[in-house]
């Protein structure tokens, strides 16, 4: 039928581009023994009932199925959800939640001023929330972990200019750019799904930041990544 029809050029064009799939497998029983044995895993981050199912990657937190769906509808830029036992997972976003758990958010957004008693919506809209969600990140990655926000871009072009005309928000122009309103929360080096971004495009991102980190390591490390950079360079300039 057209499916395999239209699933056969996905793949072709995957080829065509040299794109290789992210690979994203299930939870084994191991790690979701050790996902639910991280300190405060036992219970939702966000209401407390016993034995959640339902994970944040973007916060490496776990909760129950009620706060999953209010998590939902902050949109995968403050909060991608994920199934612990049905859904598939890349082996970064598994990398998250080792090293976040519900104890190690609650502690960092308390020890800020976002108590655990306030509402989904207002707690992982915060700045303070999206700090942490910046530093698990780094975290993973190996990287400094980030004491402020990148600056605001979107939210300065609120001040009023003496030239603009009443100090209109800039923002339409930029936001249906992804990958060129790097400041808005969305983040284009990130695992998560940008707005409007299409499967290809997704997975095409996702293996240019893996070529890229891995380029990186080699230029840290040496260890052989000569073969790396060829990739697309030679490729004419078809357009």
């Amino acid at each position: 039928g057209p499916l395999h029809k239209n699933t056969a050029a996905y793949y072709n064009t995957l080829k065509k581009h040299n794109i290789t799939l992210v690979k994203m497998v299930q939870m084994t029983p191991g790690d979701q023994a050790m996902v639910k044995a991280i300190p405060g895993n036992d219970q939702c981050c966000d209401c407390g009932m016993k034995n959640p199912q339902w994970a944040s990657v973007s916060f490496g937190t776990v909760f129950c199925l009620d706060c999953s769906g209010v998590h939902r509808s902050l949109g995968v830029h403050i909060s991608f959800v994920r199934s612990i036992a049905m859904d598939s997972w890349t082996p970064e976003q598994l990398t998250l939640m080792k090293l976040g758990g519900n104890q190690n958010c609650t502690s960092y957004l308390s020890s800020k001023g976002i108590l655990p008693s306030t509402p989904i919506k207002q707690k992982y809209e915060s700045d303070v929330a999206q700090l942490y969600k910046l530093c698990l990140k780094a975290r993973a990655e190996g990287r400094p972990e980030p004491t402020v926000l990148p600056p605001p871009k979107n939210r300065s072009a609120y001040v009023p200019s003496n030239n603009s005309g009443g100090g209109r928000p800039m923002t339409s122009i930029s936001s249906h750019h992804s990958t060129n309103g790097g400041n808005k929360v969305e983040d284009p080096n990130g695992m998560e799904r940008l707005t409007g971004e299409s499967d290809e495009q997704y997975i095409a991102r996702q293996t240019r930041l893996r070529e890229e980190a891995k380029a990186r390591m080699a230029a840290k490390f040496g260890g052989g990544g000569g073969g790396m950079g060829g990739v697309g360079s030679g490729g004419g300039g078809g357009g």
